[in-house]
C-alpha cells in the first residue's frame, strides 16, 4: 500500500488527523521485506508518537491444494518466521513503541483440519462449489462465513482481550469458534 499512491494518500490522510492510536498492517509474501512496516510505522509516528501497531498475519493461499498436515506445519513454520522476526525487527527500532501479531491465520488451519477429520458439520466442501456449504469461496483462499466468524473472534480477543470462556455470544455454528479462538489466542506468544 506504501507504494501504490492513491492508497498511500488516502490512509496518510487519515493518519494525517493525529488521532489513530491503533494501526494494523497485514502479511503478503509477494512483499517480504521490511520497507513498507518501517515507513507506515514512521509515518504514523510521526502523526501520533502514542499509536500502537500489530501486524495480522493471514492464512496460507491456495489452501485446498494442501494436506491439513502440510497446511498446518506451513503454518507452524511461517507464524513464527514471519510475525515474529517482523515485530522484533519493529521492536528494535522503535523500543518505545507497542507491537504484536494477531494470528487470525490460524483460525483456517485448524478449521482446516477439522474438515479432513470430519469433523466440521457446518461445511459440505473445504472450497464453495454451487450452493455448498465450504470454507473458501474459491482456489484462492478467500473466506466463507464460517472462517471469517472465526477471524472477527480472533481478532476480538487479540485486539481487546475477550475471554472467549466467558464472552456472552453464539457464533451460530455448530462447530465451537469460540473454543478454538480462545485456544488459539491462548497458545499465542505476544
Amino acid at each position: 500500500l506504501w507504494e501504490n499512491s492513491s492508497k498511500r494518500n488516502h490512509i496518510q490522510s487519515i493518519l494525517n488527523a493525529g488521532d489513530i492510536n491503533l494501526m494494523g498492517m497485514t502479511y503478503h509474501p509477494a512483499y517480504p521485506n521490511m520497507d513498507g512496516y518501517l515507513n507506515w510505522v514512521n509515518y504514523a509516528l510521526e502523526q501520533n508518537p502514542d499509536t500502537t501497531f500489530f501486524i495480522a498475519l493471514p492464512w496460507q493461499t491456495e489452501p485446498a491444494s494442501y494436506t491439513s498436515a502440510t497446511y498446518e506445519s506451513n503454518w507452524i513454520a511461517g507464524h513464527p518466521m514471519v510475525s515474529h522476526g517482523h515485530i522484533d525487527t519493529l521492536r528494535a527500532a522503535f523500543p518505545d513503541t507497542e507491537f504484536y501479531c494477531i494470528p487470525f491465520g490460524e483460525g483456517a488451519v485448524e478449521l482446516h483440519k477439522l474438515y479432513h477429520q470430519g469433523n466440521l458439520t457446518d461445511v459440505d466442501v473445504l472450497t464453495t462449489s454451487g450452493s455448498q456449504q465450504g470454507l473458501f469461496s474459491d482456489i484462492l483462499g478467500h473466506p466463507e462465513p464460517i472462517l471469517v466468524e472465526l477471524s472477527r473472534l480472533i481478532w476480538l480477543d487479540a485486539i481487546y482481550d475477550v475471554d472467549m470462556a466467558t464472552y456472552d455470544y453464539d457464533p451460530g455454528y455448530n462447530t465451537d469458534l469460540m473454543t478454538i479462538a480462545g485456544d488459539i489466542m491462548g497458545r499465542h506468544d505476544p
